[in-house]
């Protein structure tokens, strides 16, 4: 059976949809002025997004590495692979400049990275899905689009391994 890329990303986007409550443990929008709206899987770069659909996160998968995990043949009773996953988990906080200024922007940017990197830490199995996870590196930016728009943000690496037949 070959590795199941979509119920896989659909594990992460869960495990993001589940943290962000109130009453979760770690919460998504802790601290956050403005709640996380959603967790979509999909593109933001061929995505239209609207003002109102801010802050978002974005779930993608950047790409796989697959190995043995024993020797033989693969299938229902023999041998098992191993597949580490790379998600990106793109976050979208406002518009550069719509609403705050530039330093409370910033300072909400990456409290929602902590908060999204905490979930990771919280659920290292991906609700049983995965081996483990862990949030490998987060780069901070500005994404511009075609329209001359502005999105402050960020892009979390996300590492899971598998085993799978």
């Amino acid at each position: 059976m070959p590795f199941d890329y979509e119920a896989n990303v659909a594990a992460v986007r869960q495990v993001l949809l589940d943290h962000n409550t109130t009453t979760a443990s770690p919460d998504l929008s802790s601290g956050l002025t403005t709640r996380v709206r959603d967790v979509v899987i999909d593109d933001p770069e061929s995505t239209s997004i609207q003002w109102d659909q801010l802050p978002i996160i974005f779930v993608r998968i950047q790409g796989s590495e697959e190995e043995y995990a024993s020797l033989g043949p693969t299938g229902p009773a023999a041998n098992r692979k191993s597949k580490t996953a790379v998600y990106e988990l793109i976050g979208m906080y406002l518009r550069d400049g719509a609403y705050t200024t530039a330093r409370v922007q910033e300072t909400e940017v990456y409290r929602l990275a902590e908060n999204l990197e905490g979930v990771f830490q919280a659920e290292s199995q991906l609700s049983t899905t995965a081996l483990w996870c862990n949030p490998a590196s987060t780069n901070f930016g500005v994404f511009g689009f075609g329209d001359g728009s502005r999105i402050k943000g960020f892009v979390t690496n996300l590492r899971a391994r598998y085993h799978f037949r």
